[in-house]
């Protein structure tokens, strides 16, 4: 039923000002819970932002947080088109000269040219075998009991999921005539391809003939290079094995010529990364003290997280060269920033580079290890900001119940409300009605008027 919003009909109350301003009395305790909620609900935006700028923190720190992050090399090379490398961190500092002799190559024969309607086979045990390298059992034997073109040659070899590493194409040329065209898929001479024939078949049927420049030797696939004086052959162009850590990469050979190839430390780079630690503390910090000043104030968590961080910090690594970081050059402000010292930090990575690894990788006490380690605890499923976090959803949820809960009883409290004032209306009409019969009955008493 409709709630009734007119005037009293019998009084003139005005019973829906009256309500009004009474629901807005009984409504205060709604707007305080959805305060509430407001105000849980900027602590879980403020505790997003802490975890993100932790996890910021943590990749800062695990930047120097192993000694493979720390040990980062620089390589050069005096002519990047013939010879080029990579290092990895287990490379070997030094200066090399390297004279690239010969690349490797894989390995291509081809077949006389003949008519693009030609077959090969048809008789009982007629086949093609290639074997791929010095293994026997790496070898493809393609079934030709059936007469093939050159087309069903390379798609029976190419079709074929056991294929042990050998690519065919078929080259058409002039006057419908072709080539069927064999490529080891492996450079080198394990890649070199070996034919022998079932059959009818004889090495003279397809006549597959050699394309690579090497004179019927297949060692000449091999790469040629040396290093220092050194001559060294391999299967490919991308040598991994003869310098510890260090990829040689063969571009283009170029022999009577030597270059000269680089491996250097890439101190450059962890001093970037060192800044990278002082910068991510300071912004950790800065955005501790922002929240204790606003949307987490009083919040002892973070209070926590900042101690946390700080006995890290204070607490020296033993047993290196180095054992604070201010050995290093990262000095604490009287405010509480970090400030490196760069000039301080490249002494000691000039003079002790493995020390200062060991002061922020090692296992036991490195201290970045120990603040990844740190991070990884508090940014953990069960770790402070989750558990922080779970308990402030929590309290969301028994606040919007309540919430619910008000708001049905509000709507039983303003019908109450509006039938007890229009039965006050009802009454006070009926009192007034009596009022005017009782005065006019008065006035009609003898001697009223006198």
């Amino acid at each position: 039923m409709a709630s009734i919003t007119a005037p009293g009909i019998g009084s003139g109350l005005d019973i829906q000002s009256i309500v009004s301003k009474l629901m807005a009395i009984e409504r205060q305790p709604l707007q305080r819970l959805q305060q509430k909620q407001s105000q849980l609900e900027t602590q879980i935006s403020a505790y997003g932002k802490l975890s993100s700028t932790i996890s910021t923190f943590q990749s800062a720190m695990e930047a120097l947080g192993s000694f493979d992050a720390l040990r980062v090399f620089s390589t050069n090379t005096s002519n990047p088109d013939v010879i080029d490398l990579t290092a990895t961190s287990s490379a070997d500092l030094g200066t090399f000269g390297v004279e690239v002799v010969r690349l490797a190559e894989k390995h291509k024969t081809s077949s006389s040219e003949v008519l693009n309607t030609a077959t090969f086979g048809g008789a009982a045990g007629d086949s093609l075998s290639i074997q791929v390298g010095s293994v026997a059992t790496d070898t493809i034997t393609v079934d030709m009991s059936t007469a093939m073109t050159l087309q069903d040659i390379r798609d029976a070899i190419n079709n074929d999921t056991a294929n042990p590493g050998v690519q065919a194409t078929v080259i058409n040329g002039d006057n419908g005539n072709q080539k069927l065209i064999l490529t080891a898929t492996r450079s080198g001479s394990e890649g070199a391809l070996t034919f022998s024939y079932g059959g009818s078949i004889a090495s003279t049927t397809l006549n597959m003939q050699t394309l690579n420049n090497i004179g019927g030797d297949i060692n000449l696939l091999n790469s040629e290079f040396n290093v220092d004086g050194y001559n060294i052959t391999r299967q490919s162009n991308n040598v991994s094995d003869v310098i510890s850590g260090v990829t040689l990469n063969l571009v283009n050979a170029d022999p009577g010529n030597t270059y000269t190839v680089e491996i250097n430390r890439d101190l450059e780079s962890v001093e970037e990364s060192v800044q990278a630690f002082a910068d991510a503390f300071n912004e950790l910090r800065s955005s501790i003290k922002s929240l204790r000043k606003g949307e987490l104030e009083a919040d002892s968590s973070l209070l926590s997280i900042e101690r946390r961080v700080f006995s890290v910090l204070n607490t020296p690594a033993t047993g290196g060269a180095f054992s604070v970081l201010s050995d290093v050059g990262l000095n604490m402000q009287k405010d509480g920033t970090m400030l490196l010292a760069k000039s301080d930090l490249q002494s000691a990575l000039q003079t002790n580079f493995d020390g200062v690894a060991e002061l922020f990788a090692s296992d036991t006490d490195g201290f970045a290890k120990r603040l990844v380690d740190l991070a990884d605890n508090l940014l953990a499923s069960d770790g402070l900001l989750e558990t922080r976090t779970d308990g402030l959803e929590a309290r969301i949820d028994i606040v919007v119940n309540r919430q619910d809960a008000f708001l049905r009883n509000l709507d039983a409290v303003e019908a109450r409300y509006r039938a007890q004032f229009s039965a006050l209306d009802a009454l006070v009409g009926q009192l007034q009605g009596t009022g005017q019969f009782l005065t006019s009955q008065l006035a009609q008493l003898p001697g009223a008027n006198s």
